[in-house]
């Protein structure tokens, strides 16, 4: 072949063999190091990279700073204890926790590549986040870590107990070193958060609790936390940490986070009305009251679960009867909040014998509700054994009895309507005999 034609060819990409092929230009390569500040953490197993950062404590995180949590009494954290957290706790001697995973399983096969700690020291707030710049740093990072973790009393995280430590603690066995998390108190502000805001929030993950609790607006240099395994992979490929940067901004971000979460379920918890008597009201959703009317039903706190409850039904008494916005979703989910918070109250108030009450509940309940006949039952009970109605209790049977008749076909409605038939035959007969029973003669 002329040496013009093979030229010619080697140009266009067709050549023998695969030495001589072309290969696209290799992305260029940025170190974390240049990024972030931070520098390199040496251990007998080696260097792991650390970036470090303190906020002073004024700093504002959302809507509080985060000095607002060593502002807290004892008595006011001691109501977290529930939850894993020491009555007398220092906050100064806890670790804020999160990792950031190349998966999203607590499996064996998943490491952390970021493990970022936040602690108070003398000058406000430092957060250290340990990267794996490659996943041979790990051993280093594993050392590092047992040093600095049994310095502290309580770790604080989110999910963590589910899923940071434990992978944490996986990678730490595999090392050969025994996990400095296993005997630490933990408090997971996953559990206190859900019995808050469930009813609250379309979610209670920590970045929909930023925005509509904690008032946190993340930047554009924030990423998904979905995506962020598949970034260090690409990472790990290319070597251009840039993308990485950004995790390290979301990864900082979620340990701020915990610090103003934990000083505002404390404060929620402990005293929802110390802002203002009056406006108590106003300063929650009628979700958020009712969430904590559970908390403090679960604590066996009866006086401040029955204003909670109290305090939800007012508040979306307010919502129902406020002009139709354009959305009636948001309506119809208050509307079926109602009808929760009226059920819950009633049972509330029928296991502490205040049956009378309790009635008020049943019967605003059984007008509101079309498909569901558990206040019917309820109110055919009362006029049955504690007011002695017979009638009114047979009729309130007949009501549910006509209900359950729409229902569609299937066992739920031929078991219901037997226990109802059951009811009113026993009624029936208590009538008949009251009926032939002889009146008594006075003397």
């Amino acid at each position: 072949m002329r040496d013009d034609v093979r030229q010619r060819l080697r140009e266009l990409g067709v050549v023998k063999g695969v030495r001589e092929l072309a290969t696209p230009a290799a992305r260029h390569r940025v170190a974390i190091e240049s990024l972030v500040p931070g520098d390199f953490h040496t251990t007998s197993h080696g260097q792991c990279f650390v970036a470090e950062a303190t906020y002073p404590p004024d700093h504002m995180h959302g809507d509080l700073p985060l000095s607002a949590l060593l502002k807290l009494s004892a008595e006011v954290v001691a109501h977290m204890s529930g939850y894993g957290m020491p009555s007398d706790v220092d906050w100064r001697r806890a670790c804020f926790l999160d990792t950031e995973t190349t998966g999203l399983s607590s499996g064996t096969g998943t490491m952390a590549f970021v493990v970022g700690l936040g602690f108070f020291v003398e000058g406000g707030f430092h957060v250290r986040q340990y990267f794996l710049r490659d996943p041979g740093d790990e051993p280093a990072m594993i050392e590092a870590l047992a040093e600095l973790l049994p310095r502290f009393e309580v770790l604080v995280s989110f999910n963590g107990r589910a899923f940071d430590v434990p992978i944490l603690e996986n990678r730490f066995i595999l090392a050969r070193t025994p996990p400095p998390t296993a005997d630490q108190p933990h408090l997971d502000l996953l559990h206190p958060a859900r019995r808050l805001w469930r009813d609250h929030l379309p979610s209670c993950a920590l970045s929909t609790i930023e925005r509509a609790v904690l008032g946190v607006l993340r930047e554009q240099d924030d990423v998904p936390g979905g995506v962020i395994p598949y970034l260090y992979r690409d990472y790990l490929c290319t070597g251009d940490a840039r993308e990485m940067k950004r995790v390290l901004y979301h990864n900082v971000v979620d340990v701020l986070s915990l610090v103003t979460l934990t000083a505002r379920l404390c404060r929620t918890f402990a005293d929802p009305w110390a802002d203002a008597e009056a406006a108590s009201d106003e300063s929650m959703s009628g979700a958020e009251f009712f969430g904590l009317g559970r908390w403090y039903a679960a604590e066996d706190r009866p006086a401040a679960a029955e204003r909670a409850y109290r305090a939800a039904l007012r508040s979306l008494n307010k919502a129902q009867d406020k002009p139709c916005s354009g959305k009636p979703q948001k309506k119809e989910l208050a509307s079926a909040l109602h009808t929760k918070v009226l059920r819950t109250l009633g049972y509330f108030l029928k296991r502490a014998n205040r049956r009378a009450e309790a009635f008020a509940c049943w019967q605003q309940l059984a007008l509101e509700q079309t498909n569901n006949i558990l206040a019917h039952v309820e109110l055919a009970k009362y006029f049955e054994w504690h007011v002695g109605n017979l009638p009114l209790a047979a009729g309130w049977t007949r009501m549910a009895m006509t209900q359950v008749k729409t229902w569609p076909g299937g066992m739920r409605r031929d078991v219901t309507l037997a226990e109802l038939r059951h009811r009113l035959a026993r009624l029936e007969r208590k009538m008949a005999n009251s009926e032939r029973r002889p009146a008594a003669r006075c003397p």
